[in-house]
């Protein structure tokens, strides 16, 4: 996620707001529904808000909806377990590059 926030911090809403507004027009873009990312966590605007305020640091280990959220776009994406993807996001942080082809490989072991 930090790789498409603009290089600013911001709490501002309306800003945040408007990121809100291109994330999910982008995912309509590609097919995913409003519907699955409010399954996997309670306020995409708190994610975002979250990931704006610590983005120099990455994830840290209270960011559990950001985490949850990658998991289960991992778990779908890969056709893992959403379990296997917490233990991999565990294993081997968060970059998506890595976790793909990872979770790939657990896939093909099975």
């Amino acid at each position: 996620m930090a790789e498409h926030l603009p290089n600013v911090i911001t709490d501002d809403p309306v800003a945040i707001s408007d990121l809100v507004d291109e994330l999910m027009a982008a995912a309509k873009g590609e097919g995913i529904r409003p519907k699955e990312f409010h399954e996997e966590v309670d306020s995409v605007f708190e994610v975002i808000f979250e990931a704006m305020q610590h983005r120099e640091r990455g994830l840290a280990d209270g960011d559990e909806a950001a985490r949850d959220l990658l998991a289960g776009r991992l778990a779908q994406e890969a056709g893992v377990t959403r379990e296997q993807a917490q233990d991999l996001i565990r294993r081997f942080g968060i970059d998506w590059e890595p976790l793909l082809r990872e979770a790939h490989f657990l896939k093909e072991q099975r």
